[in-house]
């Protein structure tokens, strides 16, 4: 009986979990950019550990809270400094000296002309380098899906730059809708890429999905404690009868 109640006692634990992770990306369904956390559960004994130690009961936790970079849809802003990449891949900017990566193309000029996101933090290109441009010249600021830069209708030799990460999984949220890239994987530049100018990425929250799921784990979750207290009474009424006896 204790197993059951402790089964019972880890999933409503899990989906406790699930609720608050749930919370947030409704939290962040107008965020730019937000990339929704998808949770996974996964038994704590499995195989014949399952059928020995825990008698063939199952003890629930969540196995993995991993990131959806699935594309968010397109939000026209008219600014020439707002972009969206339509597709996978992800803008490069450095903080201090941390590299970090975002799908976040809300960028503005500083008065050196380099190119930053709205928190300050330098978006590069090809090499690293962060990105600079020169408006001496002019201020109007063409973007083409290339990502190459014009002003004033003269090319630039930079360009926005977008770029793959060969393992999505080894990315980790660092904040603000940007990520750094963990051990054991790396970047590379896209060749092929299309980036829009005057639009962002929106949230890839959909809210009615979120909802039902949420309405679903609020209902299991509220099913785990009644088993628990059911356990609870049970026990209850067996130390009744044991000193009865």
């Amino acid at each position: 009986m204790v197993s059951g109640k402790y089964s019972a006692l880890s999933g409503a634990v899990a989906r406790e979990q699930a609720m608050g992770n749930l919370a947030s990306n409704l939290a962040n369904v107008n965020t730019t950019g937000f990339k929704r956390d998808r949770i996974s559960f996964a038994s704590i004994l499995r195989g014949t550990k399952q059928t020995t130690e825990a008698r063939g009961i199952n003890y629930s936790r969540i196995n993995k809270i991993g990131t959806d970079f699935n594309q968010g849809g397109m939000q026209p802003t008219g600014r020439p400094l707002d972009v969206a990449i339509d597709g996978p891949g992800f803008f490069k900017v450095q903080k201090n000296n941390q590299i970090l990566y975002t799908r976040v193309g809300h960028l503005m000029l500083d008065a050196n002309g380099l190119v930053k996101t709205e928190d300050g933090l330098n978006v590069l290109g090809s090499g690293d380098a962060p990105i600079t441009i020169d408006t001496s010249a002019g201020k109007d600021i063409v973007i083409a899906e290339s990502g190459e830069i014009s002003v004033n209708g003269v090319l630039a030799d930079v360009k926005i730059q977008v770029f793959a990460i060969n393992d999505q999984d080894k990315l980790t949220k660092a904040g603000q809708s940007t990520y750094k890239l963990e051990a054991g994987a790396a970047d590379q530049p896209l060749e092929n890429y299309r980036v829009l100018q005057g639009n962002l990425e929106g949230s890839n929250v959909n809210m009615m999905e979120e909802m039902a799921t949420m309405i679903a784990t609020q209902r299991s979750f509220e099913a785990h404690n009644k088993v628990i207290e059911s356990y609870s009474k049970l026990g209850e009424r067996l130390d009744e009868l044991g000193s009865i006896g």
